[in-house]
C-alpha cells in the first residue's frame, strides 16, 4: 500500500474509538436538546403541513413526553371531501386524524452524520468542519423529512384502516425511512464531507 494512502486512514481501532466518542457526544446532545430543537421546528413543519394537502387541516401539532418515548403528536381534521379506495370521506369537523412519531427516530440523521465525520481522518480543525457541515446538512434533511413523515403517516393510517394497497412513492419513501432509511442518510451525509481534506502542506 503506498504511504500517502497508509497515512490517510487510522488504524480501525482508532477510527473506531473516534465513532465512539462521537456518537457519544451527538447522543447526549440529542438528549439533551432534541425535543426542545423539534419544538423550535413546529411552526415551519404546521406551515408545510398546511401546503403540502389542502385535504386536510392541522389541528394540533406538538411534543408530548411518556413513560417509554417522545414523540410528535399531530392531530389532522378533513377540510374537504375527498375520495380514498372508492370510499368518501366527507369533510366532518367532528371527525379527526391522530398519528405520532418518534423524536429519537427523526434525529438519527442528526446524531450519525456528525459522528461519522468527525471520525474521518485529519487535523482536528478539519476534522471539526466536517462535522458541523454535516450537522447543517442533516438540520436540513430533517427540516424536509418532519412534515413529510407526518404527512406520510396520515395518509399510512387512512390506508390501513380503509385498506388500500394501491402504491404510493410518499408511503413508500415513509416505509423505507421506518425500516433503516434514516440511518443510512446519515452514513451518507457524514461520508459526503470527506471532500474537505487536509490542506496540503508546502
Amino acid at each position: 500500500m503506498p504511504s500517502s494512502i497508509a497515512a490517510a486512514w487510522p488504524s480501525p481501532g482508532r477510527f473506531a474509538l473516534a465513532l465512539i466518542l462521537g456518537f457519544a457526544l451527538t447522543l447526549a446532545a440529542a438528549w439533551w436538546w432534541g425535543a426542545a430543537l423539534i419544538e423550535t421546528l413546529l411552526p415551519l413543519t404546521h406551515a408545510a403541513l398546511d401546503g403540502l394537502d389542502d385535504r386536510f387541516s392541522v389541528r394540533f401539532l406538538g411534543v408530548e413526553h411518556n413513560w417509554q418515548d417522545t414523540v410528535i403528536r399531530l392531530r389532522l381534521g378533513f377540510s374537504r371531501g375527498f375520495v380514498l379506495g372508492g370510499q368518501v370521506l366527507s369533510a366532518d369537523p367532528r371527525g379527526a386524524l391522530w398519528v405520532s412519531t418518534p423524536v429519537g427516530s427523526l434525529l438519527q440523521p442528526l446524531v450519525i452524520a456528525p459522528a461519522m465525520a468527525a471520525a474521518l481522518p485529519g487535523r482536528l480543525l478539519v476534522r471539526l468542519m466536517r462535522s458541523g457541515l454535516a450537522a447543517l446538512l442533516a438540520l436540513a434533511f430533517l427540516l424536509i423529512d418532519l412534515p413529510v413523515t407526518l404527512h406520510a403517516a396520515a395518509w399510512d393510517t387512512l390506508a390501513f384502516s380503509l385498506k388500500v394497497t394501491d402504491f404510493s412513492p410518499l408511503l413508500s419513501w415513509y416505509q423505507f425511512s421506518l425500516s433503516g432509511g434514516r440511518l443510512g442518510i446519515g452514513v451518507l451525509i457524514g461520508m459526503a464531507t470527506w471532500k474537505l481534506k487536509d490542506a496540503p502542506t508546502a
